[in-house]
């Protein structure tokens, strides 16, 4: 039995070496029918890989440049050389430099381009001139407005005008971030 065993052993061992070159047949047969695919993904692979390295080096780059500008202009405001840098490389920083060196001098007669600092810099209008605080609360997608609402609220109470400032406050929902506030005022005015 030794011999019969010997035998079917080398069978199964043939069968083995077999299937394995017949696969590695097949594999050389994949790689030369899709060879110049699979380079060409690799290589757009390493490709995009260097290139999103490339630019996320280059926006941190940006952004420190910004910011070294925006500190120069915190120390010296009339630097021309910072206010290039910080236009350029980070235009909303720039935007919101503005909008606070407005803030800073009581210049609001300067158009924004981002429409959100754009609505403060008409709510601080308004609430330095005092007059505009009722046309800025009745503009329908005002952001302070029911800031706006109180604020003018205040200053009806500060003149003894209590049926003005209540019919304002009435204005004002419950439900919305100072509703509270206006509901204990309604209290507070008799």
């Amino acid at each position: 039995m030794g011999l019969k065993e010997n035998i079917d052993a080398v069978k199964k061992e043939l069968s083995t070496e077999e299937q394995f070159l017949e696969s590695v047949i097949k594999a050389e047969g994949f790689w030369k029918k899709y060879k110049k695919l699979i380079l060409s993904v690799i290589s757009l692979l390493i490709v995009g890989a260097l290139a999103y390295t490339m630019y996320q080096s280059m926006q941190e780059k940006n952004l420190r440049m910004a910011n070294e500008a925006y500190i120069k202009l915190q120390t010296n405001p009339s630097d021309s050389e910072a206010i290039g840098t910080l236009k350029s490389k980070n235009p909303n920083l720039y935007e919101l430099y503005l909008f606070s060196s407005q803030i800073k001098k009581g210049d609001f007669d300067t158009k924004m381009n981002d429409p959100i600092l754009q609505d403060l810099v008409e709510y601080q209008k308004a609430s330095v001139s005092k007059q505009g605080l009722k046309e800025y609360s009745q503009r329908q997608n005002a952001l302070l407005k029911e800031f706006a609402s109180l604020q003018e609220v205040y200053l009806l109470f500060k003149e003894g005008k209590t049926k003005e400032a209540k019919a304002i406050l009435a204005q004002i929902p419950e439900n919305s971030s100072l509703g509270q506030l206006a509901q204990s005022l309604k209290h507070y005015i008799k």
